[in-house]
C-alpha cells in the first residue's frame, strides 16, 4: 500500500476511534457486503489465548530480553547486539553495541516518560526532543502486544477491513497516542503492526511497517521472535530475539524517579 493510504487510513481510523472512546454517535459508510470484520471482542481473546492467556499476560509487566539487531541508517547497515529492559509503555532501558566492536562500545538509550537519555561510558546525555517523541511512540508499541492493555479504559477499538494477507484487523486508539492498526493471523497473534513514526511538530510522520514473526516463550507467555520495520517503504530496522526474561520490577537509578512518581 502507498503512504498516502496508509496516512488516510490512520487518520480516518483515528477519528472513529475516538469518538467510540468519547461515547460519541458516528455516521459512518455502508461498506460492501464483501468485507468482513471480525468483532474487537473476539479478536482480543483469541490474540490473548494465543499469548498464554490474561494471567500471564498481566503478570509480564516487565520484559527484558537479548537480541541481534540490524540498523539501516544514512546508508549504512548497522548490525547491533544488546539487551532491552521494557516497563510498557513508558520506561525502557535498551543497551546495544555494534557486534563487529563488542560490548566496549556500548551504548544506552533510556526512556523514562516525558524524559529521555543517551549514554555512552559515564557521560548521560538528555536526547533531543523529536528522537525522544519518536523512541517513546516505537516503545509504546510493545505494550500494545502485551494485550491485556487493550481492555484498558480509554482505549477505542475499531474493526478494520483485512490487510493484504486477508488477516482481520483493529485500530487501536488512545488519549495522547499515535492510532495503530493491529493484524491477526490464523492462530489468533499480532503478525502485523501498521502506524506512523511520532514527531514533535504536530504532524504525522513516516508510515511505518512492522511485521511479527516466529515465537519465544518464557513466564508463560508466548512473545515474537522477529520482528522487521520498514520505513515509508525502506528497510529501517530488524531484530531477532535470542532470550526472553520476564520480571517483576524494572530497577535502575536512571528510572528510579519516574518508577516512583
Amino acid at each position: 500500500m502507498t503512504s498516502t493510504f496508509r496516512r488516510g487510513v490512520v487518520v480516518a481510523g483515528a477519528l472513529s476511534a475516538a469518538a467510540v472512546v468519547a461515547g460519541a454517535q458516528v455516521k459512518r459508510p455502508a461498506q460492501p457486503p464483501v468485507v468482513r470484520r471480525a468483532p474487537p471482542d473476539s479478536l482480543v481473546r483469541a490474540a490473548i489465548a494465543a499469548g498464554g492467556g490474561a494471567s500471564a499476560l498481566s503478570a509480564a509487566r516487565v520484559l527484558e530480553w537479548d537480541a541481534k539487531a540490524t540498523v539501516y541508517a544514512a546508508g549504512r547497515k548497522i548490525s547491533l547486539t544488546g539487551t532491552w529492559r521494557l516497563l510498557p509503555p513508558d520506561s525502557a532501558i535498551s543497551t546495544t553495541w555494534e557486534t563487529e566492536k563488542g560490548p566496549t562500545g556500548a551504548r544506552s538509550l533510556v526512556i523514562a516518560g516525558p524524559k529521555g537519555w543517551v549514554q555512552r561510558d559515564t557521560a548521560l546525555v538528555t536526547m533531543p526532543e523529536a528522537r525522544r517523541v519518536e523512541e517513546r511512540h516505537q516503545f509504546y508499541l510493545y505494550s500494545l502486544l502485551r494485550l491485556v492493555t487493550l481492555w484498558e479504559p480509554g482505549v477505542g477499538l475499531v474493526p478494520i477491513r483485512p490487510d493484504v494477507d486477508g488477516n482481520p484487523g483493529l485500530l487501536v486508539a488512545r488519549t495522547a497516542r499515535l492510532p495503530v492498526e493491529l493484524y491477526f493471523d490464523k492462530s489468533g497473534r499480532v503478525a502485523r503492526m501498521f502506524t506512523n513514526f511520532a514527531t514533535n511538530n504536530g504532524k504525522l510522520g513516516d508510515p511505518q511497517d512492522v511485521v511479527l514473526s516466529g515465537a519465544i516463550e518464557a513466564g508463560g507467555i508466548k512473545w515474537f521472535r522477529k520482528m522487521t520495520i520498514t520505513r515509508a517503504g525502506k528497510p529501517y530496522y530488524e531484530m531477532e530475539i535470542t532470550a526472553l526474561r520476564v520480571k517483576s520490577s524494572l530497577t535502575d537509578p536512571m528510572l528510579a524517579g519516574w518508577l516512583g512518581r
